[in-house]
């Protein structure tokens, strides 16, 4: 068939040429150069269900301090790390997001993303990861789709692109950090990560190896929250970089400074929580954030020694003096590195952040929560030194005698120490907002692995009563005896008491107060079995967290209310003698290898890693018998508050049956205008009836 009855046949066909010229024209069409938040603001696509409140286009206008950090992870940005010690819900996925979408659109290369747990992992995945790639069509149709038939498509942890791929593993498992070489590596939340995997060491040093064959052509984002002051990872690379904080400009100054805590105003009478301008003490509202972050930027503080630092405020006109590119100027010795904290978060308003900062007042775990989530800075539990002398003045001044349970205590449990000289025992009274009172302590004399007198004298002591605020009798609700010394004695006496457990102190970091209980067998002489045991594990480190937090509230003293702050451990001047206060203030939160640092060179010295995480150890010269004792009546209160589910309306009703009514005058003259809080009665008296003979049943 002739061209010409082609054409007359099949008119629709184009010319050759057309074709020819048309394809030509389009491969040497120059690609326009993205950053990646350019990238993102043109082709990323929110999908609604990742839960984003922003569900559509992506706009990095929505969070501007995303813009900076995320465009250093480009290819041809000069950065090799990027970290970001970041609180909670400020974008630290999203970059990650956004970077993965870039590198299949525009810079294909293998690329490996590691969170903490598998389930964590998995959750990436699906909540964020899968729905972006099906909801932005730019990227959608270059990833192959999942499919479990086919070794050459895309799976929950691994996605397949054209030029690279991308690996979602879990730290917990050195499997899936080898056998690959990673261009882009991107690690979140590093503080969760475990500090050693399959005895290869950490994963994150596992993770680096694995981008040694691209040098410094690889790229490195991790972004977390921090954990705990002395062992936070993200701390010290952030440490270690150039320490940038976003600077935002005062809506009434103009002046640019760093939002800080210290700053922030609580509710009054005439007014509602708000931020305070360092520099003219303007009222920085909610509604100013949108616009003072706009025209916010990065700040890097660090500079070299000698240099003068970075002020706090800095007028609008000064900021290219102090603004340094990353990786540039006087920057370019260090890698970028980025804080920031809840103020910043578009939507969190200065009120909720405030309210949590309250709420943790005194209470350990909200506080440890607040700094890590909140103010993105290393919890430091030993932050607090309690100095035994201060303890015994604070004791002078306490409103209660010794002996009676206080009107706002409803639990009583006692903890024994066994010592190879006898047996130090002491009761504490549980009341709501975590407020503990020492009653009583006693110390039976006697070998307890060889003599029975102190174990007769401790079982006399678990049957004794104690007179509450109402003139009724209190008996023991729980006791622990600590089975670290003479511990076949020790089970022999818990086995035949319920409510008296054997308890094993455990040091490492993160365990309950009082764990599940395993069982033991308690032989005679000839290797017989006799008996059977619970033996409770005890969390020391939390708890012991707790006692010296206690301790420090109790040497800060009530509020101008007459109100102490919560978890604070009471101690009346009669039992806290000298060699009590030093007992109890024998143990401090330290690194390990500080002793060793104080007696070898300054040149040795450094050889010490400086992320060694942190330990209770005694300190020198001190007993710690009462420190011991009371945190482990800490272990068994924190476990029957949690049996018994105490709500405040509960605890109201359990004061209520312990005490039957209000203190009497003439047993706590001392104390009329009782400094500690009481939640209210409930109106509604069939419901107190029916809660009374609840409580009756325990």
């Amino acid at each position: 068939m002739s061209l010409d009855a082609c054409r007359d046949n099949f008119p629709e066909l184009a010319y050759g040429d057309e074709v020819l010229f048309t394809a030509l024209e389009a491969a040497t069409r120059p690609i326009d150069v993205l950053t990646i938040s350019e990238w993102s603001d043109r082709h990323r696509k929110v999908s609604a269900e990742s839960g984003s409140p922003w569900p559509g286009d992506f706009r990095t206008d929505r969070v501007p301090y995303l813009r900076e950090p995320q465009d250093c992870l480009h290819p041809d940005h000069a950065a090799r790390r990027v970290s970001a010690r970041w609180a909670a819900q400020l974008g630290k996925s999203t970059a990650i997001e956004n970077w993965f979408g870039f590198i299949v659109d525009q810079a294909p290369g293998s690329m490996m993303i590691v969170l903490p747990t598998l389930e964590e992992a998995t959750k990436f995945n699906r909540v964020k990861l899968h729905p972006t790639i099906e909801a932005s069509p730019r990227i959608a149709h270059k990833v192959l789709p999942v499919n479990s038939r086919d070794e050459q498509g895309s799976t929950t942890a691994f996605k397949r692109y054209a030029g690279g791929f991308c690996q979602i593993v879990n730290a917990g498992s050195s499997k899936g950090l080898q056998m690959v070489s990673i261009k882009y590596l991107a690690m979140d939340e590093v503080t969760g990560y475990p500090k050693d995997v399959d005895g290869r060491g950490s994963p994150r040093d596992q993770a680096r190896a694995r981008q040694k064959m691209y040098g410094d052509f690889a790229k490195e984002w991790q972004g977390s929250t921090p954990g705990i002051s002395g062992e936070c990872a993200i701390t010290a690379d952030y440490e270690a970089g150039d320490q940038r904080l976003f600077y935002v400009p005062c809506p009434h100054c103009n002046r640019f400074q760093a939002l800080d805590f210290d700053q922030m105003r609580g509710p009054s009478e005439t007014e509602g929580t708000h931020y305070r301008c360092r520099s003219c003490d303007g009222k920085i509202l909610d509604g100013h954030k949108q616009e003072m972050l706009g025209r916010g930027v990065w700040i890097a503080t660090r500079v070299v020694a000698g240099s003068s630092p970075v002020p706090d405020i800095i007028d609008a006109a000064d900021l290219p003096i102090w603004r340094c590119a990353p990786c540039e100027g006087r920057c370019k010795d260090w890698q970028p590195s980025y804080h920031l904290w809840a103020a910043y978060a578009p939507r969190e308003r200065f009120a909720d952040i405030w309210k949590r900062w309250d709420e943790a007042q005194g209470d350990t775990t909200k506080l440890r929560v607040f700094f890590q989530q909140d103010l993105a800075l290393p919890y430091d539990p030993g932050g607090v030194a309690v100095e035994w002398e201060k303890l015994v003045e604070a004791a002078r001044k306490q409103p209660y005698p010794s002996g009676i349970v206080p009107s706002g205590a409803a639990i009583v449990v006692s903890a024994a120490d066994v010592q190879s000289y006898g047996i130090k025992w002491l009761v504490y009274a549980i009341g709501p907002r975590g407020q503990r009172w020492l009653i009583d302590k006693q110390v039976f004399a006697g070998a307890p692995d060889q003599v029975d007198d102190p174990w007769i004298e401790l079982a006399d002591a678990l049957g004794k009563t104690y007179r509450t605020g109402g003139g009724k009798e209190k008996g023991i609700d729980l006791s622990g005896v600590d089975s670290g010394f003479a511990t076949d004695r020790v089970y022999q006496f818990c086995a035949t008491r319920p409510n008296c457990f054997a308890l094993d102190g455990r040091h490492p970091v993160g365990l309950p107060w009082l764990g599940s209980p395993v069982r033991k067998e308690i032989r005679d002489r000839n290797k017989r079995r006799v008996a059977k045991v619970l033996l409770y594990p005890v969390g020391l480190y939390d708890v012991k967290t707790e006692v010296v937090a206690g301790l420090a509230n109790l040497v800060q003293g009530a509020d101008a209310s007459g109100f102490y702050p919560r978890n604070t451990l009471h101690l009346p001047a009669n039992l806290c003698d000298e060699d009590f206060a030093k007992e109890i203030t024998a143990e401090r939160l330290v690194d390990p290898d500080e002793e060793a640092r104080a007696t070898i060179s300054r040149r040795a010295r450094n050889l010490i890693n400086p992320k060694a995480g942190r330990e209770w150890k005694r300190i020198l010269g001190r007993a710690n018998d009462w420190f011991d004792a009371t945190v482990y009546a800490f272990a068994l209160a924190w476990h029957l508050q949690h049996k018994w589910r105490l709500s405040a309306e509960k605890w109201a009703d359990l004061l209520v049956e312990v005490h039957g009514k209000e203190e009497e005058t003439d047993l706590f003259s001392a104390a009329e205008a009782s400094p500690f809080e009481k939640p209210a009665r409930p109106a509604d008296a069939p419901k107190i009836e029916r809660k009374r003979k609840r409580w009756t049943a325990y």
